[in-house]
């Protein structure tokens, strides 16, 4: 018998074997790998949001950002700007320190503390680190020292790929460039400073109460426990990386969201639509939420928006202009407003208008003739500064005050 005859009597001619074997779920897509049993995917996103889950109480618009944000921190180098996260609450034991503390234990290569010098700042960056930053309010003010200005701009410069601050360093004292590009949070009591909120997305917190519950976070058992998560999200980083970028570069602008915001949760949204693209409408009404709470808060914090919103709230509609003295009155009359403390007057107000060229001149409506504004002339600053009427938040919004001026009324010059 020869040796074929003898393999095709005892079948290791044709040997059993698996015809799936080495498909994936990637290769044939989700739908056809659920009828066909095939292993699925690692989903990241979900696994570093139930990590967050179990130790933090977040708004619920605020899990699926940041546990993508957390994946996406394991290649930055990916985008072109990547976006800081900013943990603020009112007042102190609002759980800021532990989402710190679970982004540390989530990323690899991660610094947590406080109160770094620039120095220091930009040497860590040298080593592309995810900084994690407590107590930051101390950088926020008006009298803020040198030592904090030094570290402010290292911090601003850090959200776009390819920054670097320049410093003379060594014993020849020879200049270098650090890189200071890489994923940063924050955590601050009232707010972090304007220039690093713009570069932020922003999750207000607020204490727990007492049905809400979350596990005891012990930190050497808690980093046990995720360290294969943490494999994980390297391993899927490393196989997708490529993947990423592409769908990156391929993305259309975010059209619900300004220029700078749209450049700020790009990235997020790239992960997202390669690690769990049936999560991406969550993502965006997540990203909706957030922004609108963020635009409204700028605009509280802001002397100068906080007026325009309420020269937008106050303004009766159809009316095209408005004299200067029935203006201020109108401002003056929102409750709790600072329009009578800050000595708002015709020459004030007139100068913070000044910045977004708005100028007032001769008007006459039925209450007489004298120096007013137009309605025309504050509708494109008001698009472009403030947020939809529909976004603001309750702080914001203020109450109509009838001012019997009527769209008829006529202007004496145009200007």
């Amino acid at each position: 018998m020869t040796v074929q005859s003898a393999l095709f009597e005892s079948g290791e001619m044709f040997p059993e074997s698996d015809p799936l074997a080495g498909v994936t779920a990637e290769y044939v897509g989700p739908e056809m790998a659920a009828e066909l049993n095939l292993p699925q995917p690692p989903n990241v996103i979900a696994e570093a949001e139930r990590v967050i889950r179990r130790y933090a109480i977040l708004p619920e618009v605020a899990y699926l950002p940041l546990a993508t944000w957390t994946v996406a921190a394991y290649a930055p180098e990916v985008f072109d700007a990547f976006p800081y996260i900013a943990l603020v609450s009112p007042a102190k034991r609002c759980g800021k320190t532990r989402v710190l503390e679970i982004l540390e234990a989530l990323i690899k290569n991660a610094w947590r503390g406080t109160s770094p010098t620039s120095a220091a700042l930009y040497r860590m960056m040298a080593d592309t680190p995810t900084l994690l930053l407590d107590e930051v309010e101390a950088l926020r003010g008006k009298q803020v020292s040198e030592v904090s200005q030094a570290i402010l701009a290292v911090l601003n410069a850090g959200h776009r790929k390819g920054a670097t601050v320049p410093r003379c360093d060594g014993p020849k004292n020879e200049l270098k460039h650090f890189p200071v590009y890489g994923p940063k949070a924050f955590a601050a009591i009232g707010g972090l400073p304007d220039t690093l909120m713009d570069r932020s997305l922003c999750i207000t917190m607020q204490r727990k109460t007492a049905k809400q519950t979350v596990t005891r976070f012990l930190q050497s058992k808690v980093r046990a426990e995720v360290e294969p998560i943490r494999a994980l999200l390297a391993m899927w980083t490393e196989n997708n990386r490529a993947t990423v970028r592409a769908t990156y570069e391929s993305m259309e602008d975010l059209g619900f969201l300004t220029d700078r915001d749209a450049d700020l949760w790009m990235p997020l949204f790239a992960v997202c639509a390669v690690a769990a693209p049936e999560r991406v409408g969550e993502l965006k009404r997540c990203a909706q939420a957030l922004t609108q709470t963020k635009a409204a808060d700028d605009v509280e914090d802001s002397l100068s928006l906080r007026l325009l919103a309420d020269v937008r709230a106050t303004w009766p509609t159809g009316t095209a202009q408005m004299l200067t003295a029935t203006l201020i009155d109108a401002l003056k009359a929102i409750p709790d407003g600072p329009w009578t403390d800050c000595g708002l007057n015709p020459r004030k107000l007139a100068r913070m208008l000044r910045a977004y060229q708005i100028h007032p001149r001769q008007i006459r409506v039925i209450a007489g003739a004298g120096k007013g504004y137009l309605r025309e002339e504050f509708e494109q600053v008001l698009s472009s500064y403030l947020p939809s009427q529909g976004a603001e938040s309750e702080t914001c919004e203020t109450t109509r005050v009838n001012t019997g001026e009527t769209a008829h009324s006529g202007s004496e010059t145009k200007g």
